[in-house]
């Protein structure tokens, strides 16, 4: 697989020297006046120069009428001028040593209506042929908090607190937004990027400035496409590589490619969910909103993860217990069983009418009393059960007797869990907020449902981090393995173990197989451009006699039509719960796992769990726990549990031999996988592979 290739992002966020083209006090919206007075109030960090053929003097400095009579040649150009004038200005940057622009300007052909594609396709062909880093066009810049240089036109950024949180934005109002009120919630920033149309730059090319960037910890996004999602993922790796968690929003769907899905498998792997298993597979934080990743980026850049999922819950009344109990069902939470020990510990501590369980309700008097409210959190803590604590925690109003964070500071300094405060709503997120929160040197989370979503975000990277990132093996697997024959003997010797079966050319030959397998038989056709066997009338169930079989036989051949013919599969018929394995090549993201109910009701239900491959047997039941009928594998109403193990040696079996043999396949399924009862293994009763074009 090649290397994707990454383009400087450097001279766009780390320039020595700006040219504002299209300098006026009306032109663009009043945004190039905008521009100029941010660099002017941060004391012109890189060298500043105007330019506007029709003006010599603006805002008390000297206005140049071309990039050619300029005193150097510049780094990075802020284009503010009309679409149609566009090409031309890049074109005179270009030839006179210009190395990255920010496009401002929009209609480039990316309305409904397409106007000025003409213009949009002529720009990116000067973008490509010349290397040069664009950002947009139709963007709203950048800032560059850690060298004081902002980009952004609207001035609501202005002031921002340096720190250590980057972002990419496909939207250019929403980042100012967030960026905003995110620094309200006490979070300074690095870098950030209005990505606009992306004919140069894109999403890859900044996610992989910041994991570089020393000054970055935590990369937050909004993004509505993923344009290369080799490079992308390459640069998801690295950060995951370098520590750095990544959260994000993601709109829409991906770009995937339209080819038509030739099996339930492609069916059922909708984008969105296919962009879920790329969040997984690389430690991403995939956020519901933009709120929730203020909170998410506050969890994460506190840096504690957590050794499980066990988390305790403390908070000062029974009404946060209950709302925490609905939010944690809601969101999946694995809540902590307290030790005995750690029961005992408590009750000593706790007023007498106080229960200990978890979540808890410590009562507003112990709560009041942060000292012992927090030796109370420390006990939590203390308790090997516990992998993370989330306490209802105090931040201290104006007229509070208590102003010191020491107690949040001791309960930190006892142990190496995750701890996080949160409050039961959203609330004003004043300098007194942040002063202390920064204090205490642990987040106070904003609601109870950001909360558990921002814990979960935390047990979710930190069992990647455990875990690792599979590496995609190189195929060698040979093509003679996908011969009918050979290729169920090699899935059995994986876990895959087919049913009794025999291929017959013709009716008699059907009859005769059936006879020595034994009755009850099933009766399937065999051609390579039948694959969904029951919409064609080529699959027969519970035949009990050879003339059965001959009439079942003959009967399908007639209703294949001009449909070409191989012969007939007979086998066993097989009681069991019906699961659906499907490994398949996705266009943009690779070889992508499909687990779900089997069946005809597989595309109906659509109840499947996604990964990309490979699997390996822990993600396996991972993606089994998260069906919505799993129960059925535990025994519904009276059925006997399944062999849940020989289920899972089956999918990673399956993973493993699809990514031997990709370079021959593109899909691969088994519909149904008959799941015996537990200790009796599984049956792969219909094996679909299908031959890469």
């Amino acid at each position: 697989m090649s290397v994707p290739e990454f383009r400087s992002v450097e001279p766009l966020l780390q320039p020595r020297s700006i040219a504002i083209v299209g300098a006026s006090e009306t032109g663009g919206d009043g945004w190039s006046r905008v521009l100029f007075h941010n660099l002017k109030e941060a004391g012109f960090p890189a060298r500043t120069y105007l330019i506007n053929p029709r003006r010599d003097e603006l805002w008390d400095h000297k206005v140049y009428p071309d990039f050619a009579s300029l005193p150097e040649a510049v780094d990075h150009a802020l284009v503010v001028v009309p679409a149609r004038a566009v090409n031309g200005v890049m074109r005179d940057g270009i030839a006179h040593g210009l190395k990255a622009a920010t496009i401002y300007s929009a209609g480039f052909g990316e309305g409904r209506k397409g106007v000025g594609a003409e213009i949009g396709a002529e720009l990116k062909q000067i973008i490509a042929e010349s290397g040069i880093s664009v950002c947009g066009p139709n963007c709203m810049g950048t800032f560059s908090t850690a060298r004081d240089i902002l980009l952004y036109p609207p001035s609501r950024l202005r002031g921002l607190s340096k720190g250590d949180v980057g972002g990419i934005f496909h939207s250019g109002g929403t980042l100012g937004y967030w960026f905003a009120q995110a620094s309200l919630r006490g979070l300074g920033f690095s870098y950030a990027v209005s990505c606009g149309n992306e004919f140069g730059l894109d999403a890859a090319d900044y996610l992989n400035f910041l994991v570089s960037d020393p000054d970055t910890r935590v990369i937050v996004a909004m993004l509505e496409s993923i344009r290369r999602p080799d490079a992308f993922m390459a640069a998801a790796r690295r950060a995951f590589d370098a520590g750095k968690p990544v959260t994000l929003v993601k709109l829409g769907g991906t770009e995937r490619g339209k080819e038509q899905a030739k099996s339930h498998t492609g069916a059922v792997a909708v984008d969105d969910e296919v962009f879920n298993a790329v969040c997984d597979r690389y430690g991403i934080t995939r956020c519901a909103s933009i709120d929730d990743m203020v909170d998410a980026a506050l969890a994460l850049r506190y840096g504690r993860l957590p050794a499980g999922p066990r988390l305790a819950v403390v908070t000062s009344s029974g009404g946060a217990v209950g709302l925490t109990l609905d939010v944690v069902g809601a969101e999946g939470v694995t809540l902590a069983e307290l030790s005995p020990a750690t029961v005992t510990k408590m009750e000593a501590l706790v007023p007498v009418d106080v229960d200990v369980h978890n979540p808890m309700d410590a009562g507003s008097a112990l709560a009041s009393d942060v000292e012992r409210f927090c030796a109370l959190c420390t006990l939590f803590a203390e308790d090997d059960n516990v992998d993370l604590i989330a306490i209802q925690g105090r931040i201290p109003l104006p007229d509070d007797k208590i102003k010191s964070p020491e107690p949040y500071i001791k309960l930190q300094a006892a142990t190496d869990k995750p701890v996080l405060g949160f409050s039961r709503m959203v609330q004003n997120a004043d300098e007194n907020y942040r002063t202390f929160q920064h204090d205490a040197g642990m987040p106070f989370l904003f609601g109870i449902p950001a909360t558990m979503r921002s814990m979960q975000a935390l047990v979710r990277y930190g069992a990647r981090r455990r875990a690792g990132i599979p590496s995609l093996p190189d195929p060698r697997g040979a093509e003679a393995d996908l011969a009918p024959g050979r290729l169920s003997d090699r899935l059995a010797g994986l876990g895959v173990t087919p049913p009794r079966e025999a291929f017959a050319a013709d009716a008699d030959q059907a009859a005769a197989a059936a006879a020595d397998i034994g009755f009850p038989v099933a009766l399937k056709v065999v051609s390579d451009e039948a694959l969904h066997k029951t919409e064609i009338g080529g699959l027969r169930l519970n035949l009990t006699g050879e003339a059965a079989v001959r009439q079942a036989a003959a009967e399908m051949a007639a209703s294949m039509g001009a449909t070409p013919l191989r012969g007939f599969l007979v086998q066993e018929m097989i009681d069991g719960l019906e699961m659906l394995v499907g490994v398949r090549d996705d266009p943009q993201f690779g070889p992508l796992v499909v687990v779900g109910l089997g069946g005809v009701f597989v595309e109906l239900l659509k109840d499947v769990s996604l990964r990309l491959a490979p699997v390996d047997e822990d993600e396996a039941r991972v993606m089994l726990g998260e069906l919505r009928g799993a129960a059925a594998l535990d025994g519904f109403r009276g059925q006997a549990p399944r062999d849940v193990d020989a289920l899972v040696r089956a999918i990673v079996g399956l993973s493993t031999f699809y990514l031997d043999h990709r370079t021959w396949l593109s899909d691969l399924e088994i519909n149904p996988l008959m799941v015996l009862a537990e200790g009796e293994g599984v049956r792969a009763v219909d094996v679909r592979p299908v031959r890469r074009h």
